[in-house]
């Protein structure tokens, strides 16, 4: 079969066959129908058409003659139809079997070179059509240039057959069927209003999940697994649609085919951190297909090592959650051994069942429920500032010996670690209100916040293996008592957390109306997650067979989500079984100082609470592990000011680092220094002889705070190379200010300069 044999209709019917080939048939031009006597006459003319005869000579063996190829019926589309349309519009047209096949199965995509490879490639269409469905097409791409050509292919059968299927192709890909619609949630509706409109979501409600790939991948088959489970899982082909009824609400839009987004990059490309950051603020297009995405960064491959790849997922609350993610890595990983062919069908219960099953539930025993949960009355001091944008990140860990100290501990007083991480957090809120007013005596409070659950303890049969958006922040208060224990309030956190489990499926929202009049409006400042999915005897196996072909996967870990709670502290368990605290705070209402507080003296807390005697008191616990360390305090609002700048800090380089990694001395100039200046001789700062970079940092003003710091510390804190701030007299505490401000990892090292120092006599003290 040659390029030659195709007319430049805008539909071309042919009988196709080897090795020769019926005369095409030019068939009319769409809408009109086909005529099926000219495909009756083309089909009887090949079934008329003479096998060649096999040439005999007496006395040698008869020739047997070669296999001939079956014949079909063969289309080609000259117009160009998105690929997901066309895999629509096949569904929609096969019967039988076919019609039950992931429409992966349906549409090949081939590339060629020439008219050669096209012959192979049609004949493998007919090989295929032979035995397999009777309908199928082929997206082939010559690799020498020129349009994508799309041939459709129809199994040997009656010409009414033939004819039959081609009117309905047609008729699909002229009106393609309507996508099925799903209600979506009440927590869906509300975490969709808390970004759609939002040009300054931040990555908010954008998760990400990323862990180390080593041993060989090879892109495609990572790619084809990835397509196998989008055509298995409907929560990876829906997307959101607001203009459904009228109603603004929106609905959940679920499609026949969606491809997944899969991205490679080099090493050296990109750092680690800016594509993380850069793709969480990328965001979603809710309205389409596709919430989950999957980015590929090649790590450097060492000879101890051998090659390794940082994978990073990242999807949107709103659809997926951590629970679900990892129910679709399993799938994709049993994908990606068998060759990315996922067998089976798509997977039930779904988002429709889970929808239907929704509907179906009274609210009225709900009410009944969250109308006599007590509100809080202490909340977390917030210090809201305009000036402050986006959101904050830092994170603390447990070591596996404190970990398992703490779990061991909690299960011996009839709880889990959930409920450990619970009572720290509720403590420092008790400690933050009676900061509030320091000359009072210790008073009982009612302290609240949310936490997550997973939304799977519903009656729904098989809801454990379904993936959607159900994990659910709920509100939750407790009294604390000044003569409260420890395990007092453990046993009370874990009291009150399984009240709701007959109520998983209640939202934020819902349960706040619920709520008798005074919580009304009064939503908790702040949200505990613990991520912990104990790992399965299947996923064990996978890891073996992963390791069988030569590749090891580490533990997936969570970045932390951005959420709609001024702060979230978040706990998830690493591959070596440490504890690691992330939280993640909105800087318009809590500043970075204040957060980081929280953060470190939450596991300062869970550390402590192991080695405590059981009898001590709330007071006595917080006085006895946290004596010095500063409680969060309301702040004043501070009023916008469009025309002012928000405080700055330059960096002036000195002196260039000799070679990369030697890492960064910071001077900062001493109180009522010029701005231009430096205090230190010009000529001693720029004679440094240390092998690292040496600069100066400007601050606009001696009033300027810690916090304008940052836009320029923290891209340097990022590197692996060490920094050092070296300090004046009068700016000791600045720099150590400053210096509890950096990002997740070693804090920059901090020198205290004596009055007429010789700074480079520092440099043997800061070798690296």
């Amino acid at each position: 079969m040659t390029t030659r044999q195709f007319s430049s209709a805008p539909v071309t019917l042919l009988v196709a066959g080897a090795p020769a080939v019926a005369p095409c048939l030019p068939a009319a031009r769409p809408p009109r129908a086909l005529d099926p006597a000219a495909v009756s006459a083309a089909l009887a003319r090949t079934a008329s058409r003479p096998r060649p005869r096999a040439h005999t000579h007496p006395g040698l063996p008869q020739a047997v003659p070669g296999p001939r190829l079956p014949e079909f019926l063969l289309v080609e589309l000259h117009r160009s139809y998105e690929p997901a349309a066309l895999q629509d519009a096949l569904r929609a047209a096969a019967r039988g079997p076919a019609a039950r096949k992931p429409a992966a199965d349906l549409l090949w995509q081939r590339a060629v070179a020439g008219p050669a490879g096209l012959d192979g490639v049609l004949a493998d269409l007919g090989r295929s059509l032979a035995a397999g469905p009777p309908l199928r097409a082929v997206l082939v791409t010559d690799l020498r240039g020129g349009p994508q050509r799309l041939f459709v292919g129809i199994a040997p059968g009656p010409p009414g057959h033939a004819v039959g299927l081609l009117e309905e192709l047609r008729a699909a890909l002229a009106h393609p069927p309507e996508p099925v619609t799903v209600p979506t949630s009440a927590l869906q509706r509300e975490l969709l209003r808390q970004v759609i409109g939002r040009a300054d979501h931040g990555g908010r409600h954008i998760e990400q999940l990323s862990w180390k790939w080593h041993g060989p991948l090879d892109t495609e088959r990572f790619t084809a697994a990835w397509q196998s489970v989008t055509d298995h899982e409907t929560v990876l082909r829906a997307s959101f649609d607001w203009e459904r009824d009228g109603s603004g609400d929106p609905w959940m839009v679920l499609h026949e085919h969606a491809a997944p987004e899969v991205t490679r990059h080099p090493h050296g490309s990109l750092g680690w951190d800016e594509l993380l950051a850069a793709d969480r603020l990328r965001g979603f297009d809710l309205r389409r297909p596709g919430l989950l995405r999957a980015t590929l960064l090649d790590a450097p491959q060492t000879e101890d090592e051998g090659p390794a790849t940082r994978v990073l997922l990242t999807y949107h609350h709103a659809m997926l959650d951590g629970w679900s993610v990892r129910l679709l890595l399993q799938s994709f990983y049993r994908a990606y051994l068998t060759g990315g062919v996922l067998p089976g069908g798509e997977r039930r219960p779904d988002l429709r069942d889970h929808a239907r099953w929704l509907a179906a539930q009274p609210t009225v025993a709900a009410q009944e429920f969250w109308s006599t949960r007590p509100a809080a009355t202490a909340r977390l001091p917030l210090a809201p500032d305009p000036r402050r944008r986006g959101s904050g990140r830092a994170r603390r860990r447990l070591t596996p010996y404190e970990a398992v100290k703490l779990r061991g501990w909690a299960a011996a007083l009839g709880a889990g670690e959930s409920s450990a991480l619970q009572a720290a957090w509720a403590l420092l809120l008790y400690r933050a209100a009676q900061s509030e007013q320091p000359r009072r005596p210790a008073r009982a409070v009612r302290v609240g916040f949310a936490v997550a659950v997973s939304g799977r303890g519903i009656p729904l049969e098989g809801v454990d293996r379904l993936p959607g958006a159900l994990r659910n922040p709920l509100p939750v208060s407790v009294r604390v008592h000044p003569g409260t224990t420890v395990p007092q309030l453990l046993a009370t956190l874990r009291d009150t957390v399984l009240d709701l489990a007959a109520y998983e499926w209640v939202s934020p929202g819902q349960a706040e109306r619920f709520g008798p009049d005074g919580r009304r409006g009064r939503r908790p400042d702040s949200l505990v997650v613990l991520e912990h999915q104990p790992m399965t005897a299947h996923q064990r196996r996978l890891e073996s067979d992963l390791a069988a072909h030569g590749i090891h996967v580490e533990t997936p870990v969570p970045a932390g989500t951005f959420t709609s709670y001024p702060i979230t502290l978040a706990a998830h368990y690493d591959a070596t079984g440490g504890l690691v605290l992330t939280t993640t705070h909105d800087r318009a209402l809590l500043t970075d100082q204040d957060a980081a507080e929280l953060l470190s003296q939450s596991a300062h807390l869970l550390r402590s609470f192991p080695d405590l005697p059981s009898g001590l008191s709330a007071t006595e616990v917080l006085r006895s592990t946290l004596a010095g360390q500063p409680a969060p305090r309301p702040g004043e609002p501070c009023p916008a000011t469009p025309d002012a700048a928000p405080p700055a800090v330059r960096l002036d380089v000195l002196h260039r680092a000799e070679r990369p990694g030697a890492g960064w001395v910071l001077l900062l100039p001493p109180p009522g220094a010029p701005p231009a200046g430096h205090p230190d001789d010009p000529s001693a700062a720029r004679a440094w002889p240390g092998p690292q970079a040496l600069g100066v940092l400007h601050p606009d003003s001696d009033d300027t705070p810690p916090e304008a710091y940052r836009p320029v510390l923290a891209p340097l804190l990022a590197g692996c190379a060490p920094v050092a701030l070296v300090a004046p007299p009068g700016r000791g505490v600045t720099a150590y200010e400053i210096a509890r401000l950096g990002p997740p990892g070693p804090p920059p090292q901090v020198v205290l300069l004596a009055a007429g120092a010789d700074l480079p006599a520092l440099a043997p003290l800061l070798a690296p």
